[in-house]
């Protein structure tokens, strides 16, 4: 299982990151489109001092500054080798990953049992991509919806907000996609809507 894991975070066309759940969630680059504006979103200067920390925005800093690094020599980097610093380090790796701030795939060729990740930014490992149609946050957050409940056809209602790290904003895009039509609601759930139209 591993090895698959490993080839399909190192695909061309499939990002892996934890925007789902917290979850490791493979992302086909169709979505890529839909996801830049709200990774751009939480790399504004204000969004990102209210929701990052210190220790994540060196974090970030670091990656940004090499392009590619590797989770051990990020560690000795910002000189937090010591088992004390093990869980906040890992801890922010994983909420800048949650918001695809920053892309990690497993080193494909480690040294003798090293199990490390190779670190890079939203912006180095999709190219800056220039897509044709770009769409506001709010869109964005709809878009993404939609293709969610789309792959998931049911979903309780209140699973939602706990579905995306940026909950409040998401909130708003469930609003707005039930008065347009894009989900439907059935009393508890919420419905992709092309099952009810089949």
């Amino acid at each position: 299982m591993a090895k698959v894991f490993r080839e399909i975070e190192g695909s061309e066309d499939i990002l892996s990151t934890r925007i789902f759940r917290r979850t490791k969630t493979f992302v086909s680059n169709e979505l890529l489109p839909i996801l830049d504006p709200i990774v751009k979103h939480h790399q504004e200067p204000t969004v990102k001092r209210e929701t990052f920390s210190d220790m994540e925005r060196k974090l970030l800093e670091t990656i940004e500054a090499r392009g590619s690094i590797r989770t051990d020599r990020l560690r000795k980097k910002l000189g937090l080798l010591g088992k004390e610093n093990n869980s906040k380090f890992h801890r922010s790796l994983i909420n800048l990953e949650n918001y695809a701030i920053i892309v990690g795939a497993e080193d494909p060729k480690p040294e003798k049992h090293l199990h490390a990740n190779i670190w890079q930014t939203w912006e180095t490992r999709t190219g800056e991509g220039t897509y044709r149609v770009r769409l506001s946050y709010r869109e964005a957050l709809a878009k993404l919806l939609g293709k969610t409940m789309n792959a998931c056809v049911l979903a309780r209602e209140d699973q939602l907000r706990k579905w995306f790290p940026w909950k409040v904003d998401m909130e708003e895009a469930k609003e707005e996609s039930l008065k347009k039509g894009r989900i439907v609601k059935s009393g508890p759930f919420i419905v992709a809507p092309r099952i009810l139209r089949s």
